[in-house]
């Protein structure tokens, strides 16, 4: 999540919905299928792991720092117990502190204290403490897919995390590097009792989005053409830029999503988008997007919201057909909103890391053909959505 003291004066605003009976867009709980699910996927964000003392955001909320790597190790412990088909990590699974664990109160051994230069990354405490969360979440033997937040670049290069997770970055022509990518998810419960099984033909495919395209982190000041981006968005939108640009002291409204440590989304990728959602479209497959910032206004509160989310909207929008849903990170209490116009749900997921002992925060998400079954843990809200939007053919 942002640090910013400004996230705390629109939690009121936010809606977040626990588990209910019925209404226009959601299913009711006793609907769901007898058969089992299509797909199952595990899901966790906002580890924010650092080994350091339990203490409190810029905004006061208690952050357990420390339990929240005990928590992902027993959510992957759940997932494997559940043979899901996947787990997503939508990202910030260490906190920016572990750059300077010293300050706040963290032991600091030798090697950790001096930093060693090697391509001109630094090798920090950052990198063992990706390295800790990774082992506790080794326990699920499946596949996992990660994104990644303004948290990991505070610690880490894009080319440190690539090695680290896994994400397939690549080089656009303008020298930077960017981290979208898709696949389809592999159905593991062809192995199962067919009892539990679906026998049903439906496809889906993750799309993992890179909101952290254009922004300041991790972007060479002089040459990248990115950064550059970044910088007049900034200027133009936000007057505390760059003395404060973290700060969105004075602006009112959407406009205070125009901090430094959010990001947008650049051309290349919007494109790529496009041509991935009419893939997916022509090949009958049904999509879920995943990203660490939210995409719907309605859905978080402004300070967490990708800085071009109308331009991603309006591409999803045209894709309601082909879109379930589209889950997020960033704001840590959670949010929800059906898009009135397409239907599709778009849903913030509680950060594990706000969750204090014992309780311990992910969900479980079961994909039938005409809902989607939310099964929250710790303080993640449970809940079930209708895709009847998804049966409405909307191509010209």
């Amino acid at each position: 999540m942002s640090p910013t003291t400004a996230a705390a004066q629109h939690r009121s605003s936010l809606t977040t919905h626990p588990l209910r009976s019925s209404s226009s867009s959601r299913s009711s709980s006793s609907d769901i299928a007898i058969s089992g699910p299509v797909y199952t996927f595990g899901l966790l964000t906002d580890i924010q792991h650092a080994p350091i003392p339990d203490g409190h955001s810029f905004t006061g909320n208690a952050r357990y720092y420390r339990h929240a790597m005990e928590a992902a190790s027993f959510a992957a412990q759940h997932f494997q117990e559940e043979c899901v088909d996947c787990v997503v990590n939508m990202g910030d699974i260490i906190d920016g502190k572990c750059a300077d664990v010293g300050r706040w109160g963290g032991d600091v051994d030798a090697t950790a204290a001096d930093e060693v230069e090697t391509n001109s990354d630094k090798i920090s405490v950052g990198h063992d403490a990706i390295d800790n969360v990774l082992q506790s979440l080794s326990v699920y033997n499946g596949p996992i897919l990660h994104t990644y937040g303004n948290h990991e670049l505070y610690n880490l290069s894009r080319e440190r995390l690539k090695e680290k997770l896994g994400i397939p970055f690549t080089m656009e022509d303008t020298g930077d590097l960017v981290g979208y990518y898709t696949c389809l998810i592999e159905n593991r419960n062809q192995n199962k009792n067919v009892e539990q099984s679906s026998s049903s033909s439906m496809k889906l495919r993750a799309l993992v989005l890179d909101t952290y395209d254009l922004c300041l982190l991790d972007r060479c000041p002089e040459s990248s053409h990115k950064r550059h981006r970044a910088h007049e968005i900034l200027s133009a939108n936000n007057h505390n830029y760059p003395k404060e640009e973290n700060s969105p002291e004075g602006l009112e409204g959407l406009s205070r999503r125009f901090v430094g440590f959010n990001g947008g989304i650049d051309e290349p990728q919007l494109e790529w988008l496009r041509q991935t959602l009419e893939m997916a479209r022509a090949s009958g497959e049904k999509v879920i997007v995943f990203s660490h910032q939210p995409i719907h206004p309605k859905s978080t509160w402004p300070t967490c919201l990708v800085w071009n989310y109308e331009e991603v909207l309006d591409i999803l929008r045209s894709y309601s057909d082909v879109i379930i849903a589209s889950f997020s990170g960033h704001a840590h209490k959670g949010g929800y909103v059906r898009d009135e116009e397409s239907g599709i749900h778009f849903r913030s997921v509680e950060a594990v890391l706000e969750s204090s002992p014992p309780i311990r925060t992910y969900a479980i998400v079961d994909v039938y053909e005409d809902k989607l079954v939310i099964r929250g843990e710790g303080d993640c809200l449970s809940d079930v959505y209708d895709l009847d939007h998804t049966k409405v053919d909307v191509r010209v």
